[in-house]
């Protein structure tokens, strides 16, 4: 009988086992690198381009208001206001056209409440209102104006109207869709004291309406607890101070002052403005830092509006800036 022959069995010696092992936690080490290199250029990008996006936003807000203060339609005389200031809502601040950019360096005016660092810049201009057309002539006595459609002008919101000869501003206390503008009359909250409650002259259907806006912007803490940059709107007569956009840790305003020839000599803080009729532009800096932390990979020290920030905890950080001319003060 032939014996069978069974095949005798062989496995992994040692070396060899503990040489596939080191080749596998080498293999996974080079993945593990590409993995986590890629994650953080991933992140990087992704903070830089919120950061610009932020940085985007922000100086378009800032940029746009700047440009048009002062602006007051066709009115080339004193404004006559028919706003209560003594009321609850209403200060001289707000709705002072005759000045119609002011700021701090490094400090906050009386209705700024949240400031956590960097200047305060306050903008008023007048905006035109899309399709609010008169339909006929307003006199001097009237309480309101009729419009040829709906106004879609929100009610308590101010109102400038306009023409050559002068210029009114009261508060709307019609709706949206109302055909008309219409004010309060002696006695009624949001105008002035008896004998005030006039409009300065007649107007005709070719007055222009506007709505003031008026606006103080500034750094404070945002629904995250990060730094953004903030507004307080007066728009409706009342404080509206709303997050526009966060991340944004300073504001740096610096104010072209000109001189005889109505061109800018200097730029200088709020501080040594000695004559606000006198800023025909506006320098701003903005520092935007990212949300998330550990994107870059050592803190970064930025240059900022002449000072070194330190940027902590390893945030992405980038420097936004731009010099606005004021239209209505251009040479």
């Amino acid at each position: 009988m032939t014996p069978l022959l069974i095949p005798r069995q062989q496995g992994f010696s040692l070396v060899e086992l503990m040489v596939s092992m080191t080749l596998g936690l080498l293999l996974m080490a080079g993945v593990m690198q590409t993995f986590l290199a890629s994650k953080q250029t991933y992140s990087a990008n992704n903070a830089l381009s919120r950061v610009q996006e932020s940085g985007r936003f922000a100086m378009e807000f800032i940029t746009n208001d700047i440009r048009n203060v002062g602006y007051r339609g066709e009115c080339m005389a004193p404004l006559n206001n028919l706003l209560d200031e003594s009321g609850k809502g209403y200060k001289a601040d707000y709705f002072d056209v005759d000045q119609p950019i002011s700021g701090k360096a490094n400090a906050s005016p009386s209705w700024v409440k949240k400031r956590t660092a960097g200047d305060v810049i306050h903008v008023k201009y007048a905006a035109n209102v899309p399709g609010a057309t008169a339909s006929g002539s307003t006199t001097a006595g009237a309480n309101a104006i009729s419009l040829t459609a709906e106004s879609g002008v929100a009610k308590d919101t101010i109102v400038i109207v306009s023409d050559y000869s002068g210029c009114d501003m009261f508060q709307n206390r019609s709706n949206t869709n109302a055909n008309a503008l219409s004010r309060g009359s002696s006695g009624v909250p949001g105008n002035k004291n008896p004998g005030k409650n006039d409009f300065s002259h007649a107007y005709d259907s070719t007055m222009e309406i506007l709505t003031l806006q008026s606006a103080t912007y500034y750094i404070g803490g945002g629904a995250n607890s990060s730094p953004s940059l903030r507004r307080i709107s007066f728009s409706t007569g009342t404080e509206n101070d709303e997050e526009l956009v966060e991340g944004v840790q300073d504001m740096q305003i610096l104010y072209g002052i000109a001189g005889s020839n109505r061109q800018v000599e200097s730029y200088v803080p709020a501080n040594e403005v000695s004559n606000w009729d006198n800023v025909v532009s506006v320098r701003v800096y903005l520092l935007l830092v990212s949300a998330d932390a550990n994107v870059v990979a050592e803190n970064q020290v930025i240059d900022f509006n002449g000072t070194a920030v330190t940027i902590q905890n390893r945030r992405l950080a980038q420097v936004f800036s731009a010099t606005i001319g004021i239209r209505n003060r251009l040479p």
